[in-house]
């Protein structure tokens, strides 16, 4: 089965030519999912290759968007690059759990400069897991108190749309359940239920079924 291939990007920071491993969508394969939606994977980790980045100026982001940049985001990104393109990260098939992890902590920094606060968060929740794989607990706790301060932020102060306010509390309130901090989640499970209880998304799904475990649990 075929595992990796090699997209070309041009970076809109540094206007270089490169080329990015990428997975093939029929080698990634979801055993499961845990109580935070995680998946877990057969095989290869698609965590460790979610990110595009620039190996010359680390300018780093989600496929989706890596070249969707305004040139007031160009801008604010470039200030961040110069303060990490020294960084040296392995961009191969064979990088390590250090390489991904710093690959999404360039990538939260700079979705913070380009004032995107949800897909920060994302970045950090993303992290979190990647850890939990590593079985990394302490990095994935820090992981999780960042990716809840920016959901809170992104729901705060962001035009979200239904689908990503509804995702924003679903994460508060699972990461406030994962972080020991019980009456949080449940408040934010119940202003979820609130606001969007008629919702058919996965996200009102699962939170029913954790709402109901951290508030008769002990």
């Amino acid at each position: 089965m075929r595992t990796f291939w090699r997209k070309r990007y041009v970076c809109p920071v540094c206007k270089g030519e490169f080329e990015s491993v990428r997975l093939f969508s029929e080698a990634i394969r979801i055993r499961s999912r845990e109580s935070d939606l995680k998946p877990v994977y057969e095989g290869v980790n698609a965590l460790m290759f979610q990110l595009v980045s620039c190996p010359n100026c680390l300018y780093t982001s989600f496929e989706d968007d890596f070249e969707k940049l305004t040139a007031s985001e160009v801008e604010a990104v470039a200030k961040v690059s110069e303060r990490v393109k020294q960084v040296k990260i392995d961009l191969t098939e064979n990088k390590s759990v250090r390489d991904a992890a710093l690959q999404y902590n360039i990538a939260a920094g700079m979705y913070v400069a380009r004032r995107k606060l949800f897909r920060a968060a994302e970045c950090f929740l993303k992290l979190a897991w990647l850890y939990r794989d590593a079985d990394a607990s302490d990095e994935e706790r820090k992981a999780l108190e960042h990716a809840k301060e920016l959901f809170l932020k992104s729901y705060s102060e962001e035009d979200l749309t239904e689908e990503r306010q509804i995702a924003a509390l679903f994460y508060l309130g699972e990461t406030s359940k994962r972080l020991g901090e019980k009456k949080e989640a449940v408040r934010w499970f119940s202003e979820l239920f609130k606001r969007f209880g008629k919702s058919d998304s996965i996200y009102l799904k699962q939170a029913r079924q954790e709402w109901q475990e951290v508030s008769f649990a002990g």
